[in-house]
């Protein structure tokens, strides 16, 4: 019967983290079109100046959005459905949750776009404020962007509901919607706009409210669309709010070390904040794909898990999902790590990108590959705590981590440069990750680390193999001058290392392969 559980359990979750990962492809493809496109189109002036100025609006979205509001939602609103089947104590709970984040919102909007100047003077070095027309450029793009902050995080709440619910597709693919916006906007005449970088800005504005707007739509079909209501105090909402202030804790520590990076950025140079963003995109990439795709997905099934009580389950559910985070991220890893320079030259080198711009985003691009398997990690064991509404080990291993950045990261940029930035923040994430394994065992769950042990061994086998593959495509591929060959080359060498990775791991009966490809034959067959 338990083993016929934990089946059922891991079916589920594959299921929503596939219906995720669909729509986050999806988004994430056309999100790579858009970088792609602003490389090209615009200088590093620029580029720098949107990925400042997106960062507060984008900080925001993490922080009140898909942080610790909904990590604190949802196990509070799978409980009260459990509890009350007739749904009312969810609807109320669902409508005085959005009567403060709606009251709450609209006053950070209004303050976030008056005070805009003196919060970024803050944040940037004091050698970017003093370049006036790139300082101008960055103020203007942050006011006009601001105004996303409102419509990301009411779509966040809203993903949050439904996802709670058993929706997980359709939250996924509405992102794409920003990024079609942002990039058609790109490609607009600059004429059309007053000043110079307004089109990248009102791009992201547009594609905040429709991505909003299609939730909403899905929650008004599904009659759970949230209402300004009046009574916006009870124990379900204080609840929430309790098991917030830790998590916004973590979250915010761990979003505020974006803005340590910010800061420590814009201070090397023109391009450094570009190359760090379009690093970042990359591993994004197979991070949402994987890691937070199964994170979002496990944490309604662990919270059901350890509201019934079945902690036996959970644990396995648990262990079973850490396995296959790994045995996806590695070879996610590998490959850009050892195919950073031709990835980037396919992806970016053409028009205002140049070949020290491939040179400077390869190398950020290969120590944030060695990240992945570090930050897919924490994000794949922190829901177990969120589900037994624990916020505060996240919260406090996530403080220990940014005061080792903070104070490594100067040490580093001293030495290396942009490089011994990003390398600060592999070094905490890797502290991070290490004080969440050791205390999950009396906080959340036990592990087993020795049976995962086990099987982890013939996982890093298997990469290993088609490191192998990967290494001796890298040399021959930088050296070809066609971008088109190029690009075709690449692609095939990318199959060839997954070729590999999957039989290997067929070879050496790795379970989450065969899992995988069972998976693959019944949605063929289906």
């Amino acid at each position: 019967m338990e083993a016929s559980g934990l089946k059922e359990d891991r079916k589920k979750v594959f299921k929503r983290a596939f219906f995720m990962a669909g729509g986050t492809l999806t988004s994430r493809i056309l999100g790579l079109f858009r970088d792609m496109a602003l490389a090209a189109l615009f200088d590093r002036a620029v580029t720098d100046a949107w990925t400042a100025a997106f960062r507060l609006p984008n900080l925001f979205r993490r922080l009140f959005g898909e942080g610790s509001l909904s990590v604190s939602f949802i196990p509070v609103f799978i409980g009260a459905q459990a509890e009350d089947p007739s749904g009312n104590r969810a609807h109320n709970l669902v409508n005085a949750i959005y009567t403060l984040l709606l009251i709450f919102l609209g006053g950070l909007t209004l303050w976030g776009i008056i005070s805009m100047e003196p919060l970024l003077k803050l944040l940037l070095a004091d050698n970017y404020v003093l370049d006036v027309e790139k300082w101008n450029l960055t103020v203007r793009m942050a006011r006009i962007m601001f105004g996303f902050v409102f419509f990301v995080c009411s779509y966040a709440y809203f993903m949050g509901i439904l996802n709670a619910l058993g929706s997980f597709a359709l939250p996924a693919l509405a992102p794409a919607l920003l990024n079609i916006a942002m990039l058609v906007f790109t490609f607009m005449p600059a004429h059309w706009f007053p000043e110079m970088g307004d089109g990248l800005a009102w791009g992201v504005f547009v594609g905040g409210v429709l991505q909003a707007a299609v939730l909403w739509w899905a929650l008004r079909l599904r009659n759970y669309l949230p209402r300004f209501g009046r009574q916006i105090w009870n124990s379900d909402v204080r609840l929430v709010l309790k098991n917030m202030v830790p998590g916004l804790l973590g979250t915010g520590l761990l979003q505020l070390a974006t803005l340590v990076n910010l800061h420590f950025a814009s201070g090397l140079g023109e391009g450094a904040l570009s190359y760090i963003y379009w690093a970042d995109r990359l591993l994004e990439l197979p991070l949402s794909l994987v890691a937070v795709s199964l994170g979002a997905a496990l944490l309604p099934t662990l919270s059901d898990l350890a509201h019934r009580k079945q902690l036996t389950q959970f644990q396995n559910v648990m262990r079973e999902h850490f396995l296959l985070n790994l045995y996806l991220a590695w070879p996610a890893a590998i490959g850009l790590f050892c195919l950073a320079q031709p990835i980037v030259e396919v992806l970016f080198y053409r028009g205002h990108f140049s070949a020290s711009d491939v040179a400077a985003t390869a190398m950020v691009l290969k120590v944030y590959a060695a990240s992945l398997i570090v930050v897919s990690s924490v994000r794949v064991l922190v829901p177990s705590f969120y589900a037994v509404k624990n916020t505060w080990i996240p919260a406090a291993t996530s403080v220990l981590g940014l005061g080792l950045h903070i104070g490594m990261a100067p040490l580093w940029i001293e030495s290396m440069g942009l490089q011994g930035l990003v390398i600060s923040s592999l070094v905490a994430a890797t502290v991070q990750l290490a004080l969440v394994m050791a205390l999950m065992n009396r906080f959340a769950v036990s592990m087993q680390w020795k049976v995962i042990a086990k099987e982890l061994s013939k996982i890093l086998l298997a990469g290993f193999l088609m490191a192998a593959v990967a290494i001796s495509a890298s040399g021959w591929l930088t050296e070809i001058a066609s971008s088109l060959v190029k690009s075709a080359l690449l692609t095939v060498v990318i199959l060839v290392c997954a070729l590999v990775y999957g039989f290997s791991s067929l070879k050496m009966k790795i379970e989450q392969a065969h899992f995988l490809l069972d998976y693959l034959k019944r949605k063929r067959n289906s």
